[in-house]
C-alpha cells in the first residue's frame, strides 16, 4: 500500500464537488493550539483527502454549541461532558451522543502556586478558589471533589477571576488560594512565568476518572451518516497521533490554519514556547486506551458521572447507552498509526 493510501485511507484525494459537507461547531470562539487535534491538523491534512468538506464554526460556549447541535445548525460538536450531562438533566429525552473522547483525563484539577503549602484537594477547606466565572461548571465540580475527598464543600469560597493575566494576578496577590480553570489556561499562566502545581486527590485517579470531553452528535445524524462520522473521527484520531509525534509541527499547522492564534509582539521562538505549553498541557490529558484513540473505559465514565452527581449537575447516574456510543471507535482507528507518526516526524511546511 502506498504512503498516501496508508495515511489518507482508501478514498484518497476526493474531488471538491463530491466531498460530504459537515459543520463542526466548536464550543469556543477561538481555538488555541490545544484544539489542533480536532481542528487544524485534520483540516489541513486529512478530512479533505478522505472526502469531507468540514466547516469549522466557533461558538460562545458549550451551551450555545449544544443548542446549535440540537437545532441542527451544526452536525458535530467537540465539548466538555459536564455540559452534556447538565443538558440531559434539563432535557432528559435529548438525543445527543458522545462517540469519541477527545480529552480522556480530567483536565480541570485545581492548581496553586508552586510554593503553596496546600497539597491536596482536602486542603481547600475554608479556602478561596478562583474561577473564570461563578456560572462556570468548575464551581460544582470543585465542591464535588471536596465532597469525594471527605471534606466540607460548603466551606469553600469562590471568586470570579477571569482567565490569563487576571487569574494569575489574583493568585500571586493572594486574593485567592487556588484557581480552577482548565489545562490550557493553566498552561498559559505558567507560560507567563507563574509556576503552578496541581492539587492531589485519590478521586483524580485517571484510571477511575476520565471521559472529560468528547465529540457529540445527534443520534439520528450518527445513524444516517455513520460512514462520514467515522471519517471525521478518524481525522481527529490521526491528529492526536500527529501532534504527539511532533508537537512543534502541530503548532505550526495550527498557526497556518488559524493565524490569529499565534502570539503577537514576540519572536517566533517565544511564540512557539507559548504554543507548545498550551498544546502539551492538553496532550498529557489524551490517553490511548486499550489501543483505541478516542476511547474511554466504563470505570472512567462512571467516575465522571459520579463527580457530576456529587456536584449536583446530575441527580443520578444515566445509563451509558443514553449518551455514549463507542461502536464507531474500531473503524475510526482503522488506519496505519505508525505511518501517521512518521508523517509527523518528517513534516515540513
Amino acid at each position: 500500500m502506498s504512503l498516501g493510501a496508508t495515511i489518507f485511507g482508501p478514498t484518497g484525494f476526493a474531488n471538491a464537488q463530491t466531498r460530504k459537507k459537515i459543520i463542526l461547531g466548536s464550543a469556543t470562539v477561538t481555538t488555541t493550539p490545544l484544539g489542533c487535534t480536532y481542528s487544524s491538523i485534520p483540516m489541513e491534512l486529512y478530512w479533505k483527502q478522505d472526502g469531507l468538506d468540514v466547516e469549522y464554526v466557533g461558538l460562545a460556549g458549550a451551551n450555545a454549541a449544544l443548542q446549535a447541535l440540537m437545532a441542527g445548525t451544526v452536525d458535530i460538536v467537540p465539548g466538555t461532558n459536564s455540559a452534556l450531562f447538565a443538558m440531559y438533566q434539563k432535557v432528559p429525552d435529548a438525543q445527543i451522543k458522545a462517540f469519541y473522547t477527545h480529552t480522556t483525563a480530567f483536565n480541570a484539577t485545581p492548581v496553586v502556586l508552586k510554593d503553596s503549602p496546600l497539597k491536596t484537594i482536602r486542603d481547600l477547606e475554608g479556602k478561596n478558589v478562583g474561577l473564570q466565572s461563578l456560572a462556570n461548571s468548575q464551581l460544582p465540580v470543585v465542591r464535588a471533589l471536596m465532597k469525594m475527598a471527605g471534606g466540607d464543600p460548603a466551606s469553600i469560597k469562590f471568586t470570579a477571576v477571569g482567565e490569563g493575566p487576571e487569574a494569575a494576578h489574583a493568585l500571586t496577590e493572594k486574593r485567592v488560594d487556588a484557581i480552577a480553570l482548565f489545562d490550557g489556561l493553566h498552561a498559559s499562566i505558567e507560560a507567563a512565568g507563574v509556576p503552578l502545581r496541581e492539587l492531589t486527590s485519590d478521586a483524580l485517579d485517571r484510571s477511575k476518572l476520565g471521559f472529560n470531553a468528547a465529540l457529540w452528535a445527534r443520534a439520528d445524524y450518527l445513524k444516517e451518516n455513520r460512514a462520514d462520522v467515522i471519517k471525521l473521527g478518524r481525522g481527529v484520531a490521526k491528529g492526536v497521533e500527529f501532534a504527539k509525534a511532533n508537537p512543534e509541527a502541530a503548532v505550526r499547522i495550527h498557526w497556518k490554519v488559524f493565524p490569529a492564534t499565534k502570539r503577537r509582539g514576540v519572536d517566533d521562538k517565544e511564540a512557539m514556547r507559548h504554543g507548545l505549553m498550551n498544546l502539551n498541557a492538553r496532550l498529557k490529558n489524551i490517553d490511548i486506551i486499550d489501543g483505541l484513540v478516542g476511547n474511554s473505559t466504563t470505570a472512567q465514565i462512571n467516575g465522571y458521572m459520579n463527580l457530576m452527581v456529587s456536584g449536583g449537575i446530575l441527580k443520578e447516574p444515566l445509563p451509558l447507552d443514553k449518551f455514549w456510543d463507542p461502536s464507531l471507535l474500531k473503524e475510526i482507528n482503522d488506519f496505519d498509526h505508525e505511518a501517521v507518526r512518521q508523517q509527523a516526524r518528517n513534516y515540513k511546511e
